[in-house]
């Protein structure tokens, strides 16, 4: 099978591009263009080098993808009140499943309003939603390249992240006139090969 003699980097990578969004479906991040305006994907072999080289911010907080959820609350907590149920049904928007652990912080001093993290059966990290403070967006190019980023409108960006020895990672950000008021970062899950 020819699956077998692809490189593991490649194999991870195929399954990141193959299952795309959460909910597999890409075309929900923008307006559904008509088929004559739908952009073309680059080739595999340069979505794969922009994964791995691109620089794009992959912390909120200080809290990162796969770090514990005693991390999160030991730098968090201070800042605002945790909450251990989601705000606005964010759980369930998210995909909350009953292996899976969410906390919200409501934030008093720091540009972030609210943050949102989900963690699995093991404690650690899978899913930050930030949600900036009206008047504190942050501007597309200043969380990450933006010539990196596959899936790029004036209201949406997003990148994935491939680093050796890490789960690969994608970032998401939204808002409008290229300047984000929510970066959400997930861990992509990819099917099982059994």
């Amino acid at each position: 099978m020819i699956l077998r003699s692809l490189p593991a980097t490649a194999l991870i990578v195929v399954g990141l591009f193959a299952v795309g969004w959460p909910n597999g479906d890409a075309s929900a991040l923008a307006p559904s263009p008509s088929p004559t305006e739908r952009p073309k994907l680059a080739p595999f072999k340069e979505r794969l080098a922009a994964a791995q080289s691109v620089k794009v911010q992959t912390a909120i907080l200080g809290i990162e993808l796969d770090s514990t959820l005693q991390s999160a609350h030991s730098k968090l907590d201070s800042l605002g009140q945790p909450s251990a149920r989601p705000l606005d049904g964010a759980g369930e928007a998210a995909g909350r499943t009953e292996d899976e652990q969410t906390v919200s912080w409501q934030l008093a001093k720091t540009d972030y309003g609210s943050v949102f993290v989900k963690a699995d059966q093991k404690q650690r990290i899978t899913y930050i939603a930030g949600y900036l403070r009206p008047g504190k967006e942050m501007p597309f190019d200043k969380i990450g390249q933006l010539e990196k980023a596959p899936v790029l409108t004036d209201r949406v960006v997003a990148w994935d992240v491939v680093r050796p020895n890490r789960p690969l990672i994608r970032v998401v950000a939204r808002g409008s006139e290229r300047k984000a008021n929510s970066i959400t970062m997930f861990i992509v899950k990819r099917p099982r090969a059994d």
